[in-house]
């Protein structure tokens, strides 16, 4: 739908395409959504005139249509900064299998899980919060390690290649502790558990909310919603010992995690450069440290 120019550019505010092409291509989206305007050239270039009413909805129409039809390589180094910190991740996951190693698997009397697993009573009467870190590097039994391992391996490496290292467990961890704690505090009874899947649940959120506040319009929302949700119900429903409240509320965590996340760097431009990086990976390896220094040292 196009007005007529000479109806006022004084009550129509300009859109600049880069060239010819561009301005009747952007005036094609206008038109099929009905947004009124005229396209014109002047010696700032070339420009789509929309009523000040409107110019937001138009904008936002040609930001859709922009990156719906952007090549595939142009949106992986969009949402994808190159000059992060990315030591290998798959080493870094590698140490849960060395602490299990030593920790060894569920055993009653180990002063590794009577002091470091998630316990409802030890968490919110005697304020032991260390445990929701604590028990994010305990596994029951060797099974769940290596499960942890492959999967949960395989998903943050893959989200650290596009945040970076030091933010990617930052988040991780993140999302691991509050869902530890939601799912404490939401329970009525007494309650233990230990297991990296919470923060692993927590990283499929986080790949979910990146995908989320990148596609806005709501199909790609609910894609994205529903793939991780799907994961969530093939493999965070099942099996022996499975936790399935800290499941669903490391992935709730991730999820708006990953929005933030994602809006936070289209405001900044980019993800946290290197220092940042280096910075955020040391605060993580300083939490675990620290957590597992009061557990030991407790009573």
């Amino acid at each position: 739908m196009i007005f007529e120019e000479q109806e006022g550019r004084e009550n129509a505010e300009a859109i600049f395409a880069r060239d010819d092409s561009e301005m009747h291509l952007w005036s094609l989206v206008l038109s099929s959504v009905a947004i009124p305007h005229f396209v014109g050239s002047s010696q700032d270039g070339f420009a789509l005139w929309v009523a000040h009413d409107r110019v937001h909805a138009a904008q936002h129409q040609i930001f859709l249509y922009e990156e719906e039809n952007r090549p595939q390589s142009e949106l992986q180094e969009r949402y994808q900064d190159k000059a992060l910190f990315k030591p290998p991740t798959l080493l870094i996951i590698a140490l849960l299998g060395l602490f299990f190693y030593k920790t060894g698997p569920w055993q009653e009397h180990s002063l590794w899980f009577s002091q470091g697993a998630v316990d409802r009573d030890a968490i919110l009467i005697t304020h032991q919060w260390w445990r929701l870190v604590t028990a994010l590097t305990l596994h029951a039994d060797v099974v769940h390690v290596v499960g942890n391992m492959l999967l949960g391996g395989t998903i943050i490496h893959l989200l650290c290649k596009v945040v970076g290292t030091g933010l990617g467990w930052a988040l991780i961890f993140t999302a691991g502790i509050i869902g530890n704690f939601l799912n404490v505090v939401l329970r009525q009874s007494q309650h233990v558990s230990v297991g990296f899947s919470t923060a692993v649940f927590g990283a499929i959120g986080l790949s979910c909310g990146l995908e989320i506040a990148r596609r806005r319009r709501w199909q790609g929302v609910l894609l994205a919603l529903g793939a991780g949700l799907g994961l969530l119900a093939m493999l965070g429903t099942s099996g022996e010992r499975v936790d399935l409240g800290a499941h669903f509320w490391g992935f709730t965590v991730g999820v708006v995690l990953g929005v933030v996340t994602s809006l936070g760097r289209q405001a900044a431009g980019r993800y946290p450069g290197f220092l940042l990086q280096c910075v955020l990976l040391f605060s993580v390896v300083t939490v675990v440290w620290q957590s597992w220094r009061y557990a030991l040292g407790f009573g």
